[in-house]
């Protein structure tokens, strides 16, 4: 997608935006020059994602801003170099949110996630996303749902996509505790190849470590929009902030529980294959004590001294029942505490 920029200039990445006017969407998609023109308006909102830009596509993004505000060079140097910690940083006219988004590929066992940076100015919010594996769908289909609150602005916008950012955190959360279960299942059954329980808690493992890296710092970042002086949650969005916030912290601990329970998966399967050896060393050191019985009466009347009937058919056979009763009767000793 190329769209004009609103100083002729070109953006070369793909762009969506939105205009509202006193509350009410007045335009979607529209050219930038256009968006530009209502940017003056004290009742305008506006709304621009931007889907892997370049630095030229964000400097274009200057006249949707204001002449008075300019984005930091470090916030926009910050947004291209990708796969930031989540956080919030305030400049004197602007504050960026640094996210991360997230899914869960059930067919390859692998977490992805998807870069998203935020400015928040007074009447204007850009996204920029660093691929489309986020979709906004669900986010535009909220606020048109919740149009009387676009009225409380910027805030409103912020909220519904942070929303939708935690909601992704949940879906992943179900998924990889549905997987463990289902390890659990297969642990205690004895399902499966021997080192399958051990490889697949590997890769929870490592996706669990990814989400955490993920979701951990969205506390310390909605702590800082929840702050007063924050300038960006109006009185009226505390609630949902702080719904948001709630729903933060009890992802925290749902991915702290996976990580115990993976970690005890582990500690139970090293224990069963531990348990599994000292039964085989126990049934190998049994027969070696079976073993070890023939050799000893073969080799006491065949090589040390002549037995009692030796060279009488009588003698042979004595040695053979002396031979079989001390091992079947050995046999029977460690049959009975469970040796073999």
């Amino acid at each position: 997608m190329d769209t004009v920029g609103a100083a002729g200039a070109h953006v070369s990445c793909a762009i969506r935006n939105r205009l509202y006017v006193d509350g009410k969407l007045v335009g979607s998609d529209l050219p930038l020059a256009e968006l530009a023109s209502h940017r003056s308006q004290e009742n305008a909102l506006i709304w621009v994602d931007l889907l892997a830009p370049s630095a030229t596509d964000i400097a274009l993004m200057a006249p949707l801003i204001g002449g008075e505000v300019a984005l930091h060079h470090l916030a926009i140097e910050s947004v291209l170099s990708g796969r930031q910690r989540p956080r919030l940083v305030r400049f004197r006219d602007h504050s960026l949110l640094h996210c991360r988004a997230v899914r869960y590929d059930t067919a390859t066992d692998h977490l992805e996630g998807t870069d998203l940076s935020i400015f928040v100015l007074a009447r204007a919010l850009i996204t920029i996303r660093g691929d489309d594996r986020f979709a906004l769908g669900p986010v535009l289909e909220e606020w048109d749902d919740n149009v009387d609150l676009v009225t409380h602005g910027v805030g409103f916008l912020l909220h519904t996509v942070l929303d939708a950012v935690v909601d992704g955190f949940f879906e992943v959360i179900d998924t990889l505790d549905d997987r463990i279960q289902t390890l659990e299942d297969d642990l205690l059954l004895g399902a499966g190849p021997k080192n399958a329980v051990q490889l697949r808690s590997f890769v929870l493992r490592k996706a669990v470590a990814h989400l955490g890296r993920a979701v951990l710092p969205m506390n310390e970042a909605f702590s800082a929009l929840l702050r007063q002086g924050s300038h960006v949650v109006a009185g009226d969005l505390v609630p949902y902030y702080q719904d948001v916030y709630d729903h933060t912290l009890r992802a925290t601990e749902r991915i702290d529980g996976m990580r115990d329970t993976i970690e005890s998966i582990l500690a139970t399967h090293l224990a069963m294959q531990g348990n599994s050896l000292n039964e085989t060393m126990k049934k190998l050191t049994a027969w070696a004590a079976i073993i070890a019985i023939p050799t000893g009466v073969t080799g006491y009347f065949g090589q040390n001294v002549p037995f009692p009937g030796f060279g009488n058919p009588s003698g042979f056979w004595f040695s053979l029942a002396l031979l079989l009763g001390l091992g079947f009767g050995l046999y029977w000793s460690f049959k009975r505490r469970d040796w073999l």
